[in-house]
């Protein structure tokens, strides 16, 4: 047990985050007491009250812990405050979109320099497809949210990349391109060379498979695993930013603007498409909607605002939510016709995810709360 949290013994201050299944309540203990033994003060979270009520406890005479009954994805800490944070068996339980909303999070309170180390069961990497008989425990999204995302994307990657003007030997930066996709097409069509940021290992290990499949090598597209909202480059280093779909997730989309303007060359572009809402009032389902996913989102016109307001010049900010349900019409008759395929690949409930989400969205477009925008601009020639 020692020997396991010994790297992470200088730490100042830590937040264990846990998470119970099978013994895990004894785990939670054992490390607590591990870190209190050795940090400046300790900040112990579980969100079932009995096991921290048996983890206070077992170590309230350490007299440096906060005990902390909650869940763990409406936390709230201060930022940068923490020097080491510590998960234990809990990602597993949380869908991918959660995940990522948490990282996000938890990169925020680390100080500079500082840890974030966790302990999970996973799948096998080689990316055997055979399912755990605990579907509670491991439940794979990875697989058909990928299938999603990259349908309704390559449906828009030919349109929208004719409208760059690529020229062979640009840079890309493909801002939550995973599982390849544009990026992929820019470089077998454009010659461009192309790195995908994004913030999901389990996106990019599919992304790097699919290369290895279509034979792209890193000369051609690279891959980082960061959040857009933390990393930084050098200045003028892209031609174009290109992101589909992803900074739905952003709150603070106009620093992140700010940062893609920093990064782009003088006349360089960018171009997103991403999941907006409608102007004035929500329906209460919508709302719920929004809220469950953590989605933050604006008009097309707020969002073409904001380019604006980062200092890019001739924005196109356009509605696009009539292709949007097109193309989701589109691949619900194509997944459809291919039911008893995609069952005896996947499940039968990863098809009814799949159909059902997409009715769902189809739904809320026909209501008009749900939009679907493309916006465009580029990067004054002189600044």
């Amino acid at each position: 047990m020692t020997t396991q949290v010994e790297p992470l013994a200088k730490a100042q201050e830590c937040l264990a985050y846990t998470v119970c299944m099978s013994r895990v309540e004894e785990v939670t203990r054992r490390f607590t007491s591990e870190f209190a033994a050795k940090a400046e003060r300790v900040v112990a979270v579980d969100f079932m009250q009995d096991f921290m009520d048996k983890n206070e406890k077992t170590n309230k005479d350490f007299g440096n812990i906060d005990f902390i009954c909650n869940d763990v994805t409406q936390l709230t800490q201060e930022v940068e405050s923490a020097d080491l944070i510590f998960s234990n068996w809990l990602l597993m339980y949380l869908e991918d979109q959660e995940i990522q909303k948490l990282l996000v999070k938890l990169l925020s309170w680390l100080k500079p320099g500082g840890h974030f180390f966790l302990r999970e069961s996973c799948r096998d990497p080689s990316g055997d497809k055979q399912r755990s008989q605990n579907p509670t425990q491991y439940r794979d999204h990875t697989i058909y949210e990928a299938f999603m995302a990259s349908t309704i994307q390559h449906e828009g990657d030919t349109e929208f990349v004719s409208m760059l003007k690529l020229q062979p030997g640009q840079k890309i930066l493909d801002v939550g391109g995973g599982i390849g996709g544009g990026a992929f097409y820019m470089a077998k069509e454009f010659g461009v060379k192309a790195t995908i940021l994004d913030l999901s290992s389990n996106m990019t290990q599919i992304g790097l498979e699919r290369a290895q499949e279509l034979g792209i090598g890193p000369d051609e597209v690279c891959f980082e695993i960061a959040d857009a909202t933390k990393r930084e480059y050098p200045r003028e280093l892209f031609d174009v930013v290109y992101s589909r779909d992803t900074i739905l997730h952003i709150e603070d989309k106009l620093s992140l603007f700010k940062k893609f303007f920093k990064w782009i060359k003088p006349g360089g572009k960018v171009l997103i498409s991403d999941y907006c809402c409608s102007d004035g009032p929500h329906s209460k389902e919508f709302k719920a909607y929004v809220e469950q996913r953590g989605y933050n989102l604006l008009s097309p016109v707020q969002y073409g605002k904001l380019l604006e307001e980062a200092g890019f010049i001739h924005v196109l900010a356009e509605d696009r939510s009539e292709q949007f349900t097109q193309i989701l019409h589109k691949e619900l008759e194509k997944t459809e016709s291919i039911r008893e395929e995609f069952i005896k690949e996947f499940s039968e409930e990863d098809y009814n995810y799949i159909i059902n989400g997409w009715k769902d969205k189809v739904q809320r477009a026909g209501q008009g709360d749900q939009r679907w925008g493309l916006f465009m601009a580029e990067k004054p020639e002189a600044v």
